[in-house]
């Protein structure tokens, strides 16, 4: 590929999407197609969300997802299609249907029902058997189900004795009320901490549906964290902060890699980097930490020497941080 002065360009590309986390892209069946042919490289797969394989024929679904793998991106169905299926008594049927029509992932979920460990042993068996990519979804869709971090965490548990290739956390579409996320939408960081450290960046992949919680969540892990629930038009602007190509992560793995800390300690470099100077409660108030867990991250890097401490000139009692440019 060349750019508009005539050079090639490929090498800058297989620099730039190198060490990039999965991306996972809600399908509504109300888009076309269009934009995942010029940005395919930046998707995994596309899930078709819900139940919505149940709303269209089987010929139109199938030359849907046959032009979704043409780009070289994966297909998967929403739980939600499993889920109704079991629900119904026709679990096998529906796996039968999701081969036939030429999904290569399989999702299955509890977010409005419990699935017995028996059935979902026997999707699971079904997707090894028929070289399909295996996904769960851990987290209930209805508010007054929520589970609480604990038994997020026992249900990951559960999920990994399947060995899928990834762990999804429900997030909805809205983002809004469930799991990590607070009524507003704002992320519960020792949630999302507690997770990601149980699972590890690779296994797990956290849906994301707000450009916002993107944002905050690849300041916090790294560019290598799966996000999922990304709408088509939300595709360039994930894959453009990934890269550090706007501003609010600009140059974020240079002064990433300078350091080797915890991802609590790097998220509070972030915000005092791209601060001019900040004191201890406002760092608390930017990152949702503890106190005890900023003034930690403080200490490590002042050791590091990438931030320097001064007292506040209008109030000896307070110290301010900035970065150490």
């Amino acid at each position: 590929m060349q750019n508009f002065y005539g050079s090639d360009i490929s090498d800058i590309e297989v620099e730039l999407t190198e060490g990039i986390g999965k991306t996972m892209v809600i399908d509504r069946l109300s888009r076309d197609l269009s934009i995942l042919k010029l940005l395919s490289t930046f998707v995994t797969y596309v899930k078709i969300g819900w139940g919505l394989s149940f709303l269209t024929d089987t010929n139109s679904l199938s030359n849907r997802i046959s032009q979704i793998k043409s780009y070289g991106i994966g297909v998967s169905n929403g739980g939600t299609f499993l889920e109704t299926c079991f629900v119904k008594g026709k679990l096998e049927k529906g796996l039968k249907l999701l081969k036939s029509s030429g999904f290569n992932y399989i999702e299955i979920s509890e977010g409005v029902c419990n699935i017995p460990k028996k059935e979902r042993k026997i999707a699971a068996e079904f997707a090894s058997s028929n070289d399909l990519i295996l996904i769960m979804e851990v987290g209930k869709k209805r508010k007054a189900e929520q589970l609480t971090l604990n038994e997020t965490i026992d249900k990951i548990g559960e999920a990994l004795e399947f060995n899928p290739e990834m762990i999804i956390i429900e997030g909805r579409e809205t983002g809004k009320g469930v799991e990590i996320y607070d009524e507003l939408g704002n992320i519960k960081w020792e949630w999302a901490d507690s997770i990601v450290e149980y699972t590890g960046h690779e296994k797990v992949m956290i849906e994301a549906p707000m450009e916002k919680q993107q944002v905050e969540l690849i300041l916090r892990y790294g560019k290598k964290i799966n996000l999922g629930n990304i709408s088509m038009d939300s595709i360039a602007s994930l894959a453009s902060q990934r890269l550090s190509l706007r501003g609010d992560t600009f140059s974020m793995d240079r002064h990433l890699e300078l350091f080797e800390g915890s991802p609590a300690t790097k998220f509070v470099l972030h915000i005092i980097k791209n601060s001019v100077k900040i004191d201890q409660g406002s760092l608390i108030n930017a990152t949702g930490l503890s106190r005890r867990t900023v003034q930690k991250a403080l200490m490590e890097l002042l050791h590091a020497n990438l931030i320097q401490e001064n007292t506040d000139i209008r109030d000896l009692r307070r110290k301010i941080y900035s970065f150490v440019r």
